[in-house]
């Protein structure tokens, strides 16, 4: 952004931004969400405990990664110390697949499964991950002014923003 390359960002923010130039505006908060196929006999139960959940088969991404980090909080925050996932992997087409056609739980954002038919063959988990909130943020340069397209690109974002936040 400051060589004017790009004029706006999308980011979610492990951090506050130090740098003075850079307005940063929130548009929404997502959580992590356990999810499985829709065969896996965990999807029978109406409510369950992260705790229960401590020897099945996970993926979720690379340890040291923010999401790695939010899960292992989940855990903790739960009084249970965090399993080892079988598959670590950025690639959240992986992760999905793998619950899909496996006995894996993965974890991924809520938006994933938001979207109503993208992913028919997984279902979330009614189990809570306290403290997985992550802001998604955009980021732009502050005292330039943006080209109409990149504004109305902005402005749709932001519908889109509040239409996911109240589907929460």
């Amino acid at each position: 952004m400051r060589e004017r390359d790009i004029e706006l960002g999308f980011d979610t923010l492990s951090g506050p931004v130090s740098e003075g130039d850079i307005d940063v505006e929130e548009l929404y908060d997502e959580p992590l969400v356990v999810v499985a196929g829709v065969d896996n006999p965990w999807l029978r139960r109406r409510k369950i405990r992260l705790a229960e959940l401590t020897n099945e088969p996970w993926t979720w991404p690379p340890p040291g990664s923010t999401y790695d980090s939010l899960v292992v909080e989940a855990f903790r925050a739960n009084g249970v110390e965090p399993p080892r996932a079988a598959i670590y992997t950025h690639a959240i087409n992986m992760r999905i697949s793998l619950a899909a056609t496996g006995p894996f739980l993965a974890v991924v954002t809520a938006g994933v499964i938001s979207v109503p038919g993208k992913y028919p063959s997984i279902r979330k988990l009614p189990v809570d991950l306290p403290t997985t909130l992550r802001g998604f943020y955009v980021l732009t340069l502050k005292k330039r002014t943006l080209s109409p397209l990149a504004q109305g690109f902005i402005d749709c974002a932001r519908d889109i923003a509040k239409s996911l936040a109240k589907s929460k």
